[in-house]
């Protein structure tokens, strides 16, 4: 197998290793008790090792652009209208859920509406943001099934803030990790390049080839390490919702890496409860969307907009 484009010594990787899991067991402890008063959903994932505020400040010193413009970029699993519903129509959001949903333009359907960039379609199977089937590789290239490259989206979007998931398609055609790695590297430093802040997400469990999607995971966390970057770690929450292994037609589709949309009874627009978050894979993906906006604002520019409905 190919060498990944990042190496890290075994013993920095066992150092890093054993410090995540304490701080993700302290955040699963404090998130559990949280969750237990309150009933909510609580983050599961796997926490960044590092603080990603002042790399984030010093990338975001050079935009120049609208504030509050967050687009999506992805493949299906961002293009489905599912991944969006709960920001745009759904329930049980607090005051910062509202508050974010408000910066970030929700609602407006405009050119600053990223939520809607994302869902709206314009093409077959393709958003403005987002297309079916896209790889990591074409992404950047541009053209597949009509969708712009990744330079015209932020010319002509200019993102403040990317929420950034590839590699299913990548992973189910077989492409090595390291060259997967490579492009999402180039894309990452586009993006820094232009002042927008990535927020990087694990992709979901891949079933046929489990290992090679493990692979793809372990190189976006390198990635995120090396250029300092916020994580939504998708792939743990799936995980550490259903540890054994039920979240295979449950959170996920059948033998398929798609989340589910509507099932026992929850919708993509459900309350984020705990016991929902185990049952719709889009609730979860949407939740986790806005969750980690409101953390990534609050680190990167330590300040507050008016709330409002979205």
């Amino acid at each position: 197998m190919k060498q990944s484009v990042f190496h890290i010594p075994l013993e920095m990787l066992m150092t890093e290793s054993l410090l995540v899991l304490g701080l993700a067991m302290g955040l699963m402890l404090a998130a559990s008790s949280g969750a237990e008063a309150t009933g909510a959903g609580s983050f599961l994932g796997r926490p960044e090792a590092w603080d990603y505020g002042p790399a984030m400040r010093t990338a975001a010193a050079r935009f120049t652009g609208t504030e509050g413009v967050v687009v999506h970029i992805g493949d299906s699993i961002t293009y489905a209208a599912p991944y969006t519903a709960w920001a745009r129509g759904g329930a049980g959001k607090t005051p910062e859920d509202k508050t974010i949903l408000k910066w970030s333009h929700c609602g407006e359907q405009n050119e600053l509406d990223g939520w809607y960039l994302a869902s709206h379609e314009v093409g077959d199977f393709w958003s403005y943001t987002a297309a079916s089937g896209i790889r990591a590789d074409q992404y950047l290239a541009g053209g597949y099934a009509g969708m712009a490259s990744l330079d015209e989206v932020i010319v002509k979007y200019n993102p403040q803030v990317a929420v950034v998931m590839l590699g299913t398609n990548d992973s189910w055609q077989g492409r090595p990790a390291n060259e997967f790695a490579s492009d999402m590297n180039r894309i990452i430093r586009r993006l820094l390049d232009n002042g927008t802040v990535p927020v990087l997400s694990t992709i979901p469990p891949m079933i046929p080839a489990p290992e090679l999607g493990d692979q793809y995971n372990a190189e976006l966390w390198l990635l995120a390490e090396h250029h300092k970057l916020p994580v939504i770690d998708y792939h743990g929450e799936i995980i550490g919702r259903r540890p054994d292994g039920s979240w295979n037609g449950t959170i996920l589709n059948k033998d398929d890496p798609h989340p589910t949309a509507s099932r026992a009874g929850v919708t993509p627009e459900s309350e984020p409860a705990r016991e929902n978050l185990r049952e719709s894979g889009y609730l979860l993906r949407g939740w986790l969307s806005v969750k980690k906006l409101v953390e990534v604002r609050e680190r990167v520019w330590g300040d507050h907009a008016n709330g409002g409905e979205c």
